[in-house]
């Protein structure tokens, strides 16, 4: 199993805006083809240097070939439009990990 996180920081003003537009939108259309499920959109706390808060969105795909797939049909869909929204206000990075079972 593949966990697919994303970090974002966005800025305090706009982080009800980003809120209701990640939980409206951006989960919908990134697991609207069923290519990535059990989406979680979590507040990370911790020390932040620049001003504002920082979420990760986290999903789960079934294997790299899936979030390969994901990333190369769907992703420019679903990314364009929140990068667009939010502009320069909002940085990310993702990270790809795979579960370790115990």
């Amino acid at each position: 199993m593949i966990v697919f996180n994303t970090t974002f920081h966005v800025e305090e003003e706009l982080q009800e805006d980003f809120v209701e537009y990640m939980l409206q939108h951006f989960i919908p259309m990134s697991t609207k083809s069923g290519l990535l499920t059990s989406p979680r959109l979590a507040r990370v706390f911790g020390k932040e240097e620049d001003e504002g808060h920082s979420y990760a969105m986290e999903f789960i795909a079934a294997d790299l070939v899936t979030l390969e797939r994901w990333n190369a049909d769907e992703s420019q869909v679903v990314y364009a439009p929140l990068l667009e929204k939010f502009k320069e206000k909002l940085i990310g990075f993702s990270t790809i990990m795979q579960t370790i079972e115990y």
